[in-house]
């Protein structure tokens, strides 16, 4: 055989190689867009005062609806027990985050967006972090937020 040709079959193997393992290893949900950039800025912040306990911080990054939903649930627990000084004593289980897809769309008139990625937990095990984001006054704002193992 040519040693040309077995040089030229050679490339080609590689460049498939190289071809399949840069598409294998590609991650298709990295953050792209400046418009869902935008969202990864409301995300931190929020995980950050969650993690720290700041839940007043929190309370006050979410959306008009989604405090409304809160609101009656704490009423009553706060009429029982002392749930300031649970959440305190229990702290947050969030160690770091990041996030790997982004979405805005619109949904009925509004203007919405989710985040999705991963979270790490202070015992060590890890899980997913999705939020979900609708727009008030111009301002993104947390409508849910769900952690799981």
């Amino acid at each position: 055989m040519n040693t040309n040709k077995l040089w030229t079959k050679f490339l080609m193997a590689g460049m498939l190689l190289a071809l399949l393992f840069t598409a294998g290893c590609s991650n298709e949900h990295d953050i792209k867009g400046p418009a869902e950039q935008a969202l990864v800025e409301p995300g931190n912040a929020f995980l950050t005062c969650m993690k720290a306990g700041d839940f007043q911080a929190t309370y006050d990054m979410m959306s008009a609806d989604a405090q409304q939903a809160l609101d009656m649930p704490l009423r009553i627990a706060r009429g029982v027990v002392d749930l300031d000084s649970i959440i305190m004593s229990v702290g947050s289980p969030i160690v770091e985050w990041t996030f790997d897809d982004a979405r805005i769309f619109t949904e009925s008139g509004d203007v919405r967006g989710v985040l999705e990625g991963r979270v790490e937990y202070v015992d060590g095990t890890s899980g997913k972090v999705r939020l979900e984001f609708e727009q008030q006054g111009g301002t993104w704002k947390v409508r849910s937020s769900s952690l799981e193992n």
